[in-house]
């Protein structure tokens, strides 16, 4: 009778198969990790099982869907044919860190639901870049405080999360063009019984300038689709009486808004003391810092507001 893996490994993918095999080789070949890598209607699929030997080594599935539902769909996916004790997600363009089978395994019989690692994010000609989840670590091994770490991280990867309890409560991925993966990783942070930290890097995301996070709010319909997530994600916060400064993640998206979509800007704004304590409180936090232009700029757009049906700001 097979042993069932300890680790599953799901790499979403779609056309950059070089990377991908950069990736791959990053994770060693063993009867422990299976590896399954979904590729979401690539061009040229169809021949990678002839171009890359790399994806028939043991111990790892090449799945072909046609969906082209993207990397939250191809992660669901992956999900559905996951046999590993312990999931773990990597983007096709990343990779692991020399060594990442032993650090790994040092938590393979942790009893918490999610571990998480450090990362280093580095730009794809090398440079370092700032990984915020990094310090959220460090305060937490310094105050205990797991709030940020749990609640702040929205990348599934650099993590482990036991599959019993993601399949126990039903947790998968929203299939959207972009931030498919925040409320997997909300909602992993916020009912794990309990959660491990390593104060080690696991992993390595690479910032290109094609990738969704190097080209961040500025592909057609990008920041609808993110101010939407971030907007329910903040309501979740305020519902839970999560003390967490929920409010502030969404001033980076009004402030956004307010540069790129006054429609879109206005449309939030009627709704806004959903997130914040009230408009006013809203108001002086988005104007913290600004000009007296700015400041006035944005007073007359939120009176402007209440002269306009709320049909009128109705998501295009």
């Amino acid at each position: 009778m097979l042993m069932e893996p300890q680790f599953s490994i799901i790499i979403p993918h779609y056309n950059i198969p070089d990377l991908l095999m950069r990736c791959l080789k990053s994770i060693p070949v063993s009867e422990d990790i299976q590896v399954i890598v979904v590729d979401d209607n690539s061009p040229d699929a169809e021949t990678y099982l002839d171009k890359y030997p790399e994806l028939s080594r043991p111990y790892l599935e090449f799945i072909r869907t046609t969906a082209g539902g993207g990397a939250g769909y191809a992660r669901n996916v992956g999900l559905e044919h996951a046999k590993g004790k312990w999931l773990l997600f990597a983007d096709a363009d990343d990779l692991y860190v020399d060594g990442m089978y032993d650090i790994i395994c040092q938590k393979a019989d942790s009893d918490a639901d999610v571990v998480f690692f450090k990362f280093r994010s580095v730009t794809s000609n090398s440079q370092n870049e700032f990984s915020p989840r990094n310090n959220y670590i460090d305060k937490y091994i310094a105050t205990g405080d797991e709030r940020f770490v749990r609640l702040r991280s929205p990348e599934p990867w650099s993590k482990m999360f036991r599959r019993c309890f993601v399949e126990s409560h039903g947790f998968g991925f929203e299939e959207l063009q972009f931030a498919n993966d925040q409320f997997f990783s909300l909602n992993t942070g916020c009912y794990a019984r309990k959660i491990a930290v390593v104060d080690t890097v696991l992993y390595v995301h690479i910032r290109r300038k094609e990738s969704l996070a190097g080209t961040f709010c500025s592909k057609p319909g990008e920041l609808r689709v993110r101010a939407e997530v971030s907007f329910r994600a903040q309501k979740m916060f305020k519902e839970l009486n999560i003390d967490i400064d929920q409010q502030r993640p969404f001033r980076y998206y009004l402030l956004k808004m307010l540069k790129k979509d006054r429609t879109l800007f206005q449309y939030y704004w009627r709704q806004v003391d959903e997130i914040y304590p009230s408009k006013y409180v809203a108001f002086q936090i988005l104007s913290k810092d600004k000009s007296v232009k700015f400041k006035l700029k944005l007073f007359l757009y939120s009176m402007w507001v209440w002269f306009v049906p709320l049909s009128h700001f109705k998501r295009r």
